[in-house]
């Protein structure tokens, strides 16, 4: 039998060769074959790993680098369905009651996110700072491992000048604090004195000093710690590390 002629694996006859074709045309079937697979796979440069599952899995929507367009087989009908546009005869994939979208039957978020090929994690990378005031994890939302942080503690911006501030993830600070003696403001205290004409000096109310001399005033302040914390709104605050 002649050997056939084609270009892609979709031009070869699997009959061919037949039981009666001379041996010397075996050559020419295995050039066949190894030419079509070339050209059905120009850009094939390595194992592929794909299963069939995948290599069967296409977009639903392609493009060219700017012009987005559907994929052979796949209708703006169905794509408006899925979307849950209204106005069509398929059942759609999420639905609104005019507000509030949600899924149909059936339909789980994880299935449309995987549908649409977008990750959520990919707004939040391998060290991203998540703040909420609900206490649910954002691994409930977008996947990934979160751990919780900044337990009574306020985000500062990086500062390469301060070496409080030149180090990631560096802690510090304190919600109270009680000033020293160096951190006192220099000051003096007054208290009233009058002479007699005894030349002795008299306290207001309190009966003669004597000579005039050096004395100090009565002891004032608590010595307690005084807050210096900022105005501050709580919430939650989580890291991603995976």
């Amino acid at each position: 039998m002649a050997l056939e002629s084609g270009t892609y694996i979709s031009s070869l006859n699997a009959s061919n060769p037949a039981a009666t074709d001379a041996l010397s045309q075996a050559d020419e079937h295995l050039r066949l074959l190894k030419a079509t697979i070339k050209a059905t796979w120009p850009n094939v440069t390595g194992a592929v790993t794909a299963t069939q599952a995948d290599l069967n899995t296409r977009s639903a929507i392609t493009t060219n680098g700017s012009v987005p367009a559907l994929a052979s087989g796949i209708t703006a009908a169905e794509v408006r369905s899925l979307l849950g546009i209204a106005g069509e005869v398929y059942a759609p994939a999420i639905l609104s009651n005019g507000s509030v979208p949600t899924l149909a039957t059936g339909i789980t978020a994880a299935e449309v996110v995987t549908l649409l090929g977008v990750s959520l994690l990919n707004v939040y990378p391998v060290g991203s700072i998540y703040t909420s005031v609900v206490s649910t994890t954002p691994a409930t939302h977008f996947g990934g491992t979160w751990v919780a942080i900044g337990a009574g503690k306020v985000l500062v911006g990086i500062d390469a000048s301060d070496t409080d501030f030149d180090t990631v993830e560096e802690t510090g600070g304190t919600k109270t604090h009680t000033l020293t003696l160096d951190q006192i403001p220099a000051h003096t205290h007054t208290f009233d004195a009058m002479q007699d004409t005894t030349e002795s000096v008299n306290r207001t109310g309190g009966g003669d000093l004597g000579a005039p001399g050096n004395t100090a005033t009565a002891s004032a302040g608590g010595g307690q710690s005084h807050p210096i914390v900022q105005p501050y709104l709580v919430v939650y605050m989580w890291k991603r590390t995976a």
